[in-house]
């Protein structure tokens, strides 16, 4: 789907919810809400409250449907107000610190604030670690193990060879099935400068 299609679809759902269509508003509901959930516990760091936190996030959209701005883009808004959520979660946690911690935990919260990426390009990592999650799921669990090795504890060949009981040439086979099925299923959703995320 081209990206003004996307944008387009974007535009209809929020004039959808913004004309109070509860159907349109619970597929968004099921179809962000674990994804929500994701992103928000990359700030709170616990399952239960990011989960409640994201019940609040489409509380909120759902009150103030009549306010929301078709020509803005609903999703970013959607993470922008769950974002929000999870800062002002991390402020009221740091009241239960001591006094003396108080202010070091202001500096912590509002350092994450400002150094975060856009939105949008939070939305795009999420999307796209996603997508190589379900890749993965489709691959043995030994070759899936062997590349994360490989690219997310920085492992060499070697190292990974040794500790996993297996020659170099099957860590190299490992790595270029994954990397094969990656390229396969990503190159018809993302164009080649995600492939190089995937690399790196």
């Amino acid at each position: 789907m081209a990206d003004n299609e996307i944008l387009e679809r974007m535009r209809e759902i929020t004039l959808a919810i913004k004309a109070g269509s509860e159907g349109v508003f619970r597929s968004v509901y099921r179809a962000e809400f674990n994804n929500l959930v994701h992103f928000v516990n990359s700030y709170t760091r616990n399952r239960l409250d990011s989960e409640d936190l994201v019940q609040e996030t489409m509380l909120a959209i759902w009150k103030n449907r009549e306010s929301l701005d078709p020509e803005r883009n609903f999703r970013s808004y959607l993470y922008t107000i769950a974002r929000n959520k999870s800062l002002n979660y991390l402020r009221d946690n740091a009241n239960h610190l001591k006094s003396s911690s108080l202010q070091e935990s202001e500096t912590l919260i509002n350092s994450l604030a400002l150094s975060s990426p856009s939105v949008e390009e939070e939305i795009n990592a999420l999307d796209l670690q996603s997508f190589i999650d379900r890749v993965y799921l489709s691959l043995p669990e030994k070759v899936v193990n062997t590349f994360r090795m490989s690219r997310q504890d920085g492992f060499t060949y070697n190292e990974i060879a040794e500790k996993l009981g297996i020659t170099v040439k099957v860590v190299e086979y490992h790595i270029s099935i994954t990397l094969k099925a990656l390229r396969l299923k990503l190159g018809s959703s993302y164009n080649n400068n995600a492939v190089q995320t995937v690399r790196k």
